[in-house]
């Protein structure tokens, strides 16, 4: 196999003799190595395959923008996860548990955390996923050294539960897929330029709305009000409020359903990373 890119020491892409591509993983794999190599195929410690090359290229450029540690971490769980529950996961798990938990041991560093407003029904309707989430908590602690709280460990649990899952509907296939085309639509025009479909930001955006419209079409859209969280995101960024707005109205008029400023703050937070990285990348 000949390594392709190199990520760091321990990781790197390489090519097979069919000419698929392969994301290694092994202590030392590629020390002292460079493009064109073979790799020392007795260090591969982990593979990643996936079914497109644009997933191995989200799975590439989480190299560029995450600490391989997040990976390393995500590996475990994921393991720990597949062990106990007797299951395969889907390979898209390591790029959404990744990004996923770095995403919040940040946020948590910078004192924003969010309440999960379907905690209740995630412990009650998935109690075997909720308890490998508290474990995977304490993962997360002893190498990063921040202590995520429940809440978190409620959205970690969904992923798990994601992962198990073959598909959806059709129908709500198209459904969900409209209204993400929708949003992503209200945004641009509000921000008047085109986003970066290739980013990570617009990827977390996108899986943001999905889970939304699902939750919106279960009927599971949160209806607590957190005052003092949404007054404080909404008055650090001012921008992404007015154009959250919009989106609520969207949602009103469309399917006659008032999201709570809890649903906001999620909006916020995800219009602002997209837009805020977009607009300073093109100046």
């Amino acid at each position: 196999m000949i390594i392709q890119k190199i990520f760091n020491n321990n990781a790197c892409m390489v090519e097979d003799e069919n000419e698929n591509e392969i994301i290694l993983m092994g202590k030392g794999i590629a020390f002292q190595k460079k493009q064109g190599d073979k790799v020392d195929e007795t260090k591969i410690q982990k593979r990643f395959v996936f079914d497109t090359t644009e997933l191995n290229q989200k799975f590439s450029q989480l190299f560029d923008e995450i600490p391989v540690k997040y990976l390393e971490l995500t590996d475990s769980i994921v393991d720990m996860v597949q062990n106990e529950l007797q299951v395969k996961l889907d390979p898209n798990i390591y790029i959404a548990l990744t990004d996923h938990i770095s995403y919040a041991v940040n946020r948590y560093e910078r004192e924003e955390k969010l309440k999960n407003v379907l905690l209740w029904e995630i412990k009650k309707f998935y109690p075997k996923e909720f308890k490998l989430a508290m474990k995977a908590l304490d993962m997360i602690e002893y190498e990063t050294h921040v202590q995520l709280d429940e809440d978190e460990a409620g959205y970690i649990a969904m992923h798990f539960v994601n992962a198990q899952h073959d598909g959806e509907e059709m129908n709500q296939t198209i459904a969900v897929t409209k209204i993400v085309e929708d949003i992503l639509q209200i945004v641009e025009f509000h921000y008047q330029f085109k986003l970066d479909e290739d980013s990570m930001n617009y990827m977390r955006f996108v899986t943001h709305i999905r889970y939304f419209a699902r939750r919106l079409f279960s009927n599971d859209i949160a209806q607590t009000q957190d005052e003092m969280l949404f007054e404080q995101i909404k008055d650090r960024y001012p921008e992404s409020y007015k154009c959250t707005v919009k989106v609520k109205r969207y949602i009103e008029e469309l399917y006659h359903i008032s999201i709570s400023r809890e649903e906001m703050v999620y909006f916020m937070l995800h219009i602002n990373r997209v837009c805020n990285r977009a607009i300073s990348q093109s100046s």
